[in-house]
């Protein structure tokens, strides 16, 4: 009989604010091109917009959502979206565990420019100023771009696939990597 043994990456410390970047992020698509109004929901986890397209979150956020909730980490939004409308109510038609999306998040900070905007005006509405100060932010992001994010002490965690998006080795790793800076 052979033992197969699991190793599953633990995280031992959890930053104060983990902000998402929606699009190829959290779901696979742009909200504000891909998307036509208006959008109804097929499930608690699937939606249908006007043309026909469905969609839902990538297979490993609701579980990344609900650990973050129950850690007290503030969960952000952070959209360079043209269409806030949309976002919101793409959050709003997709639950998780049972209750819309949207009420996960602490901060949802829509606009162009860059992520450091987002990042700060989300910091001084949850009165976390300090706390981005010391490092305590992480952004998960598809798009290389927002790697500047660093200059304000935001650690950057970069989603490669957009096909795949956000997925749970992603977010431990950088968890993890970020804890490792912070020691």
């Amino acid at each position: 009989m052979h033992l197969l043994v699991v190793i599953y990456k633990m995280i031992t410390k959890y930053p104060k604010a983990v902000v998402f970047d929606l699009d190829y992020t959290l779901w696979p698509c742009w909200c504000d091109t891909h998307i036509s109004t208006p959008i109804k929901s097929i499930s608690p986890t699937e939606i249908i917009d006007a043309g026909g397209m469905r969609l839902s979150f990538y297979p490993d956020v609701e579980s990344i959502i609900l650990e973050l909730y129950q850690a007290n980490v503030k969960i952000i939004a952070a959209s360079r979206t043209g269409t806030p409308h949309i976002a919101k109510d793409i959050l709003t038609k997709l639950h998780i565990a049972g209750k819309p999306a949207l009420t996960y998040f602490d901060s949802l900070q829509f606009g162009q420019g860059s992520k450091i905007g987002h990042i700060r005006s989300a910091a001084k509405e949850l009165k976390l100023i300090k706390e981005l100060q010391q490092g305590e932010f992480i952004l998960y992001d598809d798009e290389r771009r927002n790697k500047d994010v660093i200059k304000i002490n935001c650690h950057f965690a970069h989603i490669e696939d957009e096909i795949i998006g956000i997925t749970r080795d992603i977010f431990i790793t950088e968890i993890n990597i970020w804890a490792k800076r912070k020691t």
